[in-house]
């Protein structure tokens, strides 16, 4: 969630609100920081472990969904992966495509699971979009040879291509229905059309 003329996000708690005036606080209304309209240089443990946690529990149910084996192969790459992406969405909050680009890019070409490693990959882009007012509108099956494109070893496809690749599938969601999209769209982001179960 970017900060704009009806809406500001703290940094600190990331708690986001829609102002009653269009004078910026001094401190956030949750952690009363005074400091909630600046950027910490370095994304704090403190998110990135539940945040971790969070993605594997999100594999695991797609696993159960859609066929494979469950396992995690390297917990440190998923930790440092997951640092990077939420400092990159720090940096481009208004900028949606770009975090999903990241992410199907960092996630999709790693091997941090036995299995499912491309259908979390998109799974994580479409969560990270949706936080930050953007719906990735095609499922999992329609994304499939795209995302193997992607993963494949010295892939073609750069990081512009699949910023823009999102871009023609996903629409901006109005700040004032983003809670109620959440909320009906978060089940179907875990239990997407995740096709045969294969990668």
């Amino acid at each position: 969630m970017s900060n704009n003329e009806n809406t500001s996000f703290c940094y600190r708690c990331y708690h986001t609100w829609i102002r009653r005036s269009e004078k910026l606080p001094k401190v956030c209304p949750k952690c009363k920081s005074p400091y909630w309209n600046k950027p910490k240089k370095k994304t704090p443990k403190q998110l990135i472990v539940p945040t971790s946690d969070t993605i594997i529990k999100f594999h695991d149910e797609i696993i159960k969904k859609s066929g494979g084996e469950l396992g995690v192969r390297d917990d440190g790459g998923i930790y440092n992966s997951i640092s990077k992406l939420l400092n990159h969405q720090q940096k481009n909050r208004r900028d949606p495509e770009s975090i999903g680009a990241f992410a199907i890019n960092e996630f999709s070409k790693r091997h941090y699971f036995i299995d499912g490693n491309k259908r979390t990959a998109y799974a994580i882009a479409k969560i990270f979009m949706l936080i930050n007012r953007c719906h990735l509108k095609i499922k999992y099956g329609e994304a499939t040879k795209f995302i193997m494109e992607v993963a494949k070893y010295k892939s073609k496809i750069d990081f512009i291509e699949i910023k823009n690749w999102l871009k023609e599938r996903c629409e901006i969601i109005d700040e004032k229905e983003l809670e109620n999209y959440l909320s009906r769209s978060f089940f179907d982001v875990v239990f997407d059309d995740y096709g045969n179960g294969k990668e």
